[in-house]
């Protein structure tokens, strides 16, 4: 039996262990966004909702000038630990992001669109802080995922957590991109594959990775402002 606990609630418990705990919907996602993030040498990358910076280090070593930003301090912490990061961090919430207007080359949002509500407000203020002819990068968990019952877990101390998710659907994310002003170049909505199919047997969940791999797991998307 898992505990629901909030995003914020969640994250902190998680902020320690949450790279030495494979999650298979993290791998699918970085095997899959790694190549949209490309060609960066001296943009300026506001990864938002950026956790333990993952995605900071990779676009410093594409050249990018990276940002990073989050709500939970301890995830910040665990992010001050990269290369490069520490100076470059702020606490903030995704939908009133101290960033000027049109300041960022590439804004990115990685696997956490889903834990904020409204959704409109968060893409709103996204795609203010995108520059024109730049770009926002939006991954997720699959919202398909959360109507079939899937559901954002961890374990800490022995026990399952559930965090809190708000379900949107994928049309619904497009339109509030597209009252936005931003155009859709890319979207993209892989299925779980032999990388992943590691994660699920060394976890002893082998079975479980044959009824969910013909689905979606995640949803990327790339918008420009024209």
């Amino acid at each position: 039996m898992s505990i629901l606990v909030s995003p914020l609630e969640g994250y902190r418990m998680w902020s320690r262990t949450w790279e030495s705990d494979p999650s298979a919907i993290v791998a699918l996602e970085s095997r899959s966004l790694a190549p949209w993030l490309r060609d960066l040498q001296g943009k300026i990358v506001v990864d938002v909702s950026c956790g333990v910076g993952r995605w900071l280090a990779h676009v410093k070593a594409q050249g990018a000038t990276a940002l990073g930003m989050d709500l939970c301090r301890e995830m910040l912490e665990e992010a001050k630990k990269k290369p490069g990061a520490a100076g470059n961090l702020a606490q903030a919430d995704t939908r009133h992001l101290p960033f000027r207007h049109g300041g960022a080359d590439l804004a990115l949002c990685a696997l956490s669109i889903g834990h904020i509500s409204p959704v409109e407000s968060t893409v709103s203020e996204l795609a203010r802080i995108v520059g024109p002819g730049k770009a926002l990068i939006v991954s997720d968990f699959h919202p398909d995922g959360i109507r079939r019952g899937w559901k954002r877990t961890f374990r800490s101390n022995g026990q399952t957590y559930e965090i809190e998710t708000h379900p949107y659907t994928k049309e619904f994310l497009l339109e509030c991109a597209a009252q936005c002003g931003l155009v859709l170049e890319e979207i993209a909505e892989p299925c779980f594959g032999a990388p992943e199919k590691e994660i699920f047997e060394r976890a002893g969940k082998s079975e479980l990775f044959e009824q969910v791999c013909h689905f979606p797991a995640v949803l990327l998307a790339r918008w420009t402002r024209p």
